[in-house]
């Protein structure tokens, strides 16, 4: 662009010397003002020749220029394209950043949280180690508690095996009564059938009867009297139930305790009224210890509790 406008106004600058020129030649009409005139346009000829190739060299220096802005600006878009891929590369790296910022913030809440999570298993752990302790010490004593109280129960049993051993004895040895008795009926009986011979008979028969009531009346055990259990049933059946054995089998534990000794046993016992025998025992438990608190002079109470899981456990 600078280069058009250089020619253009050499062109004025040429049209103005012509008139120049000519204006001179017409007012001077001389030789002499002619050849000041020629040396004059020979001047500015030579002039023209030296603006001319200053205009030509800083045509050529635009041109160079002209060149060297395009490759600036080549090299300005180059310039710019990096920029811009710098500055998505900064983007990028900053939303990275700012991704690792906050995993790291919800790493170091993570930490946190499992930090107190920690503490809490550890005092849970205390506080579980602690119950099992006192759950250990409180086993070992209802441990020493169970073997009293079934050493307590062996002794009962053996106290009761020893009465009924004693009361088989007693049976033992009214049956030997009745033996002895049966004997003399025998020898009555032969004198009778020497003196009465038709009546021998009936005597034979009611001596038998006589025999077979006295066996069963020795070899045998009512559980029942008058259509009541007697207080012998009742504290047997409450020293099983003690000793652990379920209501449903106290009837078949009792007749084969009984048979082992030799006895037969008369009646049954249901489990509802092993629950009503049991029921009755500690109705009548309640009722001897008003009667000792009511008798006695002074008492004194203890009790413990604890607490699991929002139970309390008194004792």
């Amino acid at each position: 662009m600078p280069p058009k406008k250089s020619r253009q106004q050499q062109e004025q600058s040429r049209k103005k010397a012509l008139e120049t020129i000519a204006q001179k030649c017409a007012a001077l009409g001389s030789e002499t003002a002619a050849e000041d005139l020629w040396d004059q346009l020979q001047e500015a000829l030579a002039s023209n020749k030296e603006l001319q190739q200053q205009l030509s060299q800083k045509s050529l220096e635009c041109e160079s220029l002209h060149s060297e802005l395009e490759t600036f600006r080549q090299k300005c878009t180059q310039l710019t394209d990096e920029v811009f891929h710098w500055r998505s590369k900064q983007e990028a790296t900053y939303h990275s950043l700012r991704m690792e910022r906050q995993t790291a913030k919800c790493g170091s809440a993570k930490i946190d949280h499992l930090e107190q999570q920690k503490e809490i298993l550890v005092n849970a752990e205390k506080k579980v180690s602690a119950c099992l302790s006192e759950r250990s010490k409180n086993s070992e004593q209802a441990l020493l508690l169970l073997e009293k109280a079934n050493n307590g129960l062996q002794m009962e049993l053996s106290h009761s095996m020893a009465c009924w051993t004693s009361q088989l004895d007693k049976a033992q040895s009214k049956l030997e009564i009745a033996n002895f008795k049966h004997a003399a009926l025998q020898k009555e009986a032969s004198h009778l059938r020497k003196s009465v011979a038709r009546a021998s008979g009936v005597k034979d028969r009611a001596v038998a009867a006589a025999k077979a009531k006295v066996k069963e009346e020795m070899s045998t055990h009512h559980l029942m009297n008058k259509g009541i259990y007697t207080e012998e049933t009742r504290n047997v059946v409450r020293l099983l139930v003690k000793a652990g054995c379920s209501r449903k089998f106290v009837g078949e534990v009792l007749s084969v305790t009984l048979q082992s000794a030799g006895i037969t046993t008369v009646g049954t016992i249901s489990p509802t009224t092993v629950a009503r025998i049991v029921r009755e025992g500690y109705f009548a438990a309640q009722i001897q210890l008003g009667y000792e608190m009511a008798n006695t002079k002074s008492m004194t109470f203890s009790a413990d509790g604890t607490g699991h899981r929002g139970i309390n456990f008194n004792s």
